[in-house]
């Protein structure tokens, strides 16, 4: 990043070259030691970067056993942008294939979630269904044990109580 602009660019390369030409080494690892940069300014403000390297100047460095010494160099090259405003520096990388070019929507990952929880649902359903039938069966056992036991007492005299007694004179001898 410079000035909170994005830059990308490679360090290096991995060249099938010696395959193609017979050779049975494989392939080779290449290191980029020189970087370009292009920094674009408009009045005092840096409105673009990039980055590239120089693959005619690629060292090698497949042979890990062996110590190499490499020397890194840069160069900067200062451009005048003057059609590039500051405040629209970031409109370059719009469109850009580095970062995404527009809302995206991910239909698999909703399709994903919406039938996970059509599932979990489903199961949740099914074991809250199943527990409650054994409740209510069990419920339904014990209430009718209790309607048999209810009838066989206060239920059968509960008619006696408006009834007047045999031999009330006696009572009201009191």
């Amino acid at each position: 990043f410079v000035e909170d602009l994005p830059m990308w660019g490679y360090i290096g390369d991995v060249s099938d070259e010696d395959v193609l030409l017979g050779e049975v080494e494989g392939s080779k690892t290449y290191l980029f030691p020189h970087l370009h940069f292009k920094i674009g300014t408009n009045n005092g403000n840096i409105v673009s970067a990039t980055v590239t390297t120089d693959s005619d100047r690629r060292v090698d460095i497949t042979n890990s056993h062996k110590p190499t010494e490499v020397q890194f160099s840069y160069s900067v090259d200062w451009v005048w942008e003057k059609d590039m405003p500051w405040k629209m520096r970031m409109s370059r990388y719009h469109d850009s294939r580095f970062l995404p070019n527009s809302f995206e929507i991910h239909w698999l990952s909703i399709i994903n979630s919406f039938v996970l929880v059509l599932l979990l649902t489903a199961f949740l359903t099914i074991i809250l269904m199943r527990v409650l039938k054994n409740d209510f069966s069990r419920y339904m056992e014990l209430d009718e044990e209790t309607m048999e036991e209810e009838e066989s007492g206060w239920k059968l005299i509960h008619g006696d109580v408006f009834r007047f007694p045999e031999n009330s004179s006696l009572f009201c001898a009191c």
